[in-house]
């Protein structure tokens, strides 16, 4: 095995055992391995929202968050690089699956004629006192790009260098594809646990791209009830889901962690609601979880009407009511997670119901309130 195997062996290892114990996978450890594999000192990795709007950037230095006097701020709409690389993945639906090999040479984007004295040079000899650049794109809409840099007296990125970067990216993209279903598969533990402690029944778990990452049967029995056998074929980790934008309405109208958009499809009740996984680097990852109800399904037993809320579970009936989760409700009275959860088993077993759809079905049917 020649020196070069040897480098790539070691950096596919190393990104092997990252993937699994990195809490946030673009960081200064890449960038680490990147310098001790290959070499590479002039890196910079860069995010942006899915929207394209800048972040935040980290070098071997740390992190830099967006501000009125970051660097990039002014030049951002002058980036014809960046224009590109989002341009691209809106139009091919990038996302963190992909393991084809993206690379933008600045060399090929700008026109010859214009590169040296381009807004794009002037700004990265400013600023990382380099001249040419490579940039590998990852992520939902390209919302992470990796920078290689060099300078004028370097030479620009070779055709040999372009496919040893493009080794790099496959690397690198395969290996957080992998730490993104292994953090998915804990995002989505944890808001099954939530659910289930909600006594909910059916439920399905997406990304804020479309995808549906968990349910289960009932939910299943229950949307080809309205949709038809042909839904079972669009649940799926992988492929967008073409009725949920519909289902999770627009960006206005959109949950966050505290509230629940309520939608009513037919004889079935959907409630959604919101989980934001948040970066150091300003990236935020939302989830949703959804439940459905039947309509028909949990009558009130008014017959226990006469059973009387303390002033704290009835604090906490009505905030489930509103749609907080029980983590949001714990910070609005300041309580542990388990003491919402004990007042909502108590506040269930008084009123005779089973869900929380029941709950709000039961305090709108009562004839007298308990707390005006």
């Amino acid at each position: 095995m020649n020196h070069e195997e040897v480098n790539h062996s070691n950096f596919f290892t190393e990104m092997a055992e990252y993937q699994i114990s990195a809490k946030e996978f673009f960081s200064t450890m890449l960038l680490d391995s990147l310098e001790r594999n290959f070499g590479l000192t002039k890196v910079l990795i860069s995010f942006f929202d899915t929207r394209g709007k800048f972040l935040s950037w980290t070098n071997k230095e740390g992190g830099v968050v967006d501000s009125d006097d970051h660097p990039y701020r002014k030049f951002q709409a002058n980036d014809v690089v960046r224009h590109m690389i989002y341009n691209d993945a809106i139009r091919d639906r990038l996302t963190y699956f992909n393991v084809e090999p993206r690379l933008y040479r600045s060399s090929d984007i700008i026109n010859p004629v214009d590169y040296d004295h381009s807004a794009y040079v002037r700004f990265i000899e400013e600023i990382f006192h380099a001249h040419y650049s490579v940039t590998l794109a990852f992520g939902m809409n390209a919302y992470i790009q990796v920078s290689f840099f060099k300078t004028r007296e370097e030479g620009d990125f070779t055709e040999d260098e372009m496919d040893a970067l493009k080794k790099i990216y496959v690397y690198v993209a395969n290996s957080y594809k992998n730490f993104k279903k292994y953090e998915q598969a804990r995002i989505v533990s944890n808001i099954q646990s939530e659910i289930i402690a909600s006594g909910e029944k059916a439920y399905l778990v997406t990304d804020d791209f479309m995808h549906v990452m968990s349910y289960n049967d009932l939910a299943e029995e229950y949307l080809k009830d309205i949709l038809g056998s042909a839904v079972s074929e669009q649940l799926s980790t992988t492929k967008p889901c073409s009725w949920l934008p519909f289902l999770l309405g627009s960006d206005e109208e959109g949950a966050d962690e505290k509230h629940v958009q309520v939608r009513v499809i037919r004889d079935y009740l959907f409630k959604i609601y919101s989980y934001d996984q948040t970066y150091s680097n300003k990236i935020i990852d939302r989830y949703h979880w959804i439940t459905i109800s039947k309509k028909e399904e949990g009558k009130p037993d008014n017959t226990r009407a006469r059973e009387v809320l303390t002033p704290a579970e009835y604090r906490v009936a009505e905030f489930l009511y509103k749609g907080l989760t029980y983590r949001a409700i714990a910070a609005e009275l300041v309580v542990s997670y388990h003491t919402v959860k004990k007042h909502v088993q108590n506040i269930y077993t008084k009123c005779g119901v089973n869900s929380r759809y029941e709950l709000c079905k039961w305090l709108e049917n009562r004839e007298n309130s308990l707390c005006k």
